[in-house]
């Protein structure tokens, strides 16, 4: 029975104490210190709780001041007052979530596996992830990851637009990591000038997210910011380069 007394709100003391004054049906603060088996200094101070709560009343017995517990009944609507109390401050606790919901979150990972799980966490995306790489070190970076990775984003069918600087072997560095069979358009590639824009980690952006990987294996980490603006801010800067990259390859 203390154990759902303690559910409902009350302390240790505030349960003994009540309890004890139903057992012998109230008296003066010697007497339920006594059988609650608590000091009677603190006994007063939790005398006064209860009271506060409604559970107790007072009253005097030749001149000395006693108390007695209210009906059990008193606890239900005790717990009744709470519910409505927390529903009428629900509004402004969701009021309150929606504005911290604003300020942007950010992951750090070390580690293969952490770099993995940025990875991972692009396959959420809900429309196209937009990402700098450099295909040659991240094939040869972790192969079978990759491949994985690769083959359930083409399932997924979440398109994927990709800036990675020109070398021999990142040419054709993607086509062992393909399906044998899946949409051509769900993959975009532009090579870039090595020598211009040589990119040492991965930059994949998606939904409210910018993941960051490092392609260096004396480095394994990777970070995950989560922020709307910054979000958006990094689309509108990987578009600008996709447009003069594409403006690079017409010629």
């Amino acid at each position: 029975m203390m154990a759902e007394l303690l559910r409902v709100g009350l302390t240790t003391e505030e349960a003994k104490v009540y309890l004890a004054c139903l057992e012998i049906n109230g008296g003066p603060v010697s007497v339920i210190a006594k059988k609650a088996g608590v000091q009677r200094v603190s006994c007063y101070h939790t005398l006064g709780n209860l009271l506060d709560k409604r559970l107790l009343s007072q009253f005097n017995r030749n001149g000395v001041k006693c108390f007695a517990p209210e009906p059990p009944e008193q606890l239900l609507k005790l717990a009744e007052e709470q519910v409505n109390i927390t529903k009428s401050l629900l509004p402004e606790l969701h009021s309150l979530a929606s504005t911290l919901a604003f300020k942007p979150k950010i992951r750090f990972y070390e580690g293969r596996d952490g770099v993995e799980k940025v990875f991972n966490e692009s396959l959420l995306a809900k429309g196209e992830i937009l990402g700098y790489t450099d295909l040659r070190s991240v094939t040869s970076f972790f192969p079978k990851f990759f491949e994985n990775y690769t083959h359930a984003k083409l399932r997924k069918r979440i398109k994927t637009r990709y800036l990675s600087p020109t070398t021999v072997e990142s040419v054709d560095a993607l086509d062992p990591f393909l399906p044998k069979e899946y949409d051509p358009n769900l993959m975009e590639i532009l090579l870039v000038n090595k020598d211009q824009f040589l990119f040492e980690n991965e930059v994949l952006i998606f939904n409210n997210s910018v993941g960051i990987v490092s392609l260096n294996t004396d480095e394994l980490l990777g970070l995950i910011v989560e922020s709307p603006t910054f979000a958006r801010t990094m689309k509108a800067v990987f578009d600008l380069a996709w447009l003069g990259a594409t403006a690079f390859v017409a010629k």
